[in-house]
């Protein structure tokens, strides 16, 4: 009898537990839906502890969407290597729902790498194969991807070995908060033992953004490489 309630228990515990993490994404990807316009700073370190190394860059996100498509950049403006001095840097992300294009300004060269060619795809998903900007997509894509945990405001995953991420990331541990609902601090270890912290500050979702925001012209003596 005693080991039947248990095991009860244990049910009872594990079904409440899995109801917090449906219903955490679940009111993630409900603000991610309602989100048509995001401004914010972002902070990207990059640590490589078995050499002592560390990168930040620093910049600004831009997000917005409309009835038809979305469109996100992420615009690099400043660089930092361990003890030197931070240095203007300028590097371009943009993901139209179609394709993402990556400008290095530095190196004189462009990516564009296609997607799609007809369904846009939304430009939170696509922008997760490049940085670990997770938690803004489906319950059901989320739950299949990774063993998920809640710790109050932090919500913790570990990719499953089917998962895509799996070959790229040991845990990823994102930070929600509470008053927008939107994740703003992302912590990833790397399955090569780096660490990733990618930070979002005074975020605005009030203001519309200009369509020529995601319109870069790519240099014509850059070097364009598209697949």
């Amino acid at each position: 009898m005693k080991k039947n309630i248990l095991i009860i228990l244990f049910l009872f515990v594990n079904i409440s537990f899995a109801d917090d993490v449906v219903k955490t994404i679940e009111k993630l990807n409900q603000s991610a839906k309602n989100l048509k316009n995001l401004t914010a700073d972002v902070e990207y370190i990059h640590s490589q502890p078995l050499f002592d190394t560390q990168t930040i860059r620093t910049g600004k996100i831009f997000y917005a969407k409309d009835v038809n498509s979305g469109a996100l950049r992420i615009n690099f403006q400043t660089l930092k290597q361990d003890d030197s001095k931070q240095q203007n840097y300028k590097e371009d992300y943009i993901f139209d729902g179609m394709k993402l294009t990556r400008i290095d300004y530095q190196g004189k060269s462009a990516l564009t790498e296609q997607y799609s060619t007809d369904k846009p795809i939304e430009p939170l998903e696509l922008v997760q194969d490049y940085f670990p900007i997770i938690g803004l997509v489906k319950p059901q894509e989320m739950t299949e991807e990774y063993d998920i945990k809640i710790e109050g405001s932090v919500m913790r995953l570990t990719p499953k070995e089917n998962s895509k991420f799996f070959k790229t990331y040991k845990e990823i541990e994102v930070s929600i908060d509470s008053k927008l609902n939107l994740p703003v601090i992302f912590k990833a270890s790397t399955t090569e033992n780096e660490e990733i912290i990618i930070k979002l500050g005074r975020i605005d979702t009030s203001n519309t953004i200009k369509k020529e925001v995601f319109e870069i012209s790519i240099p014509a003596d850059f070097v364009h490489t598209q697949k």
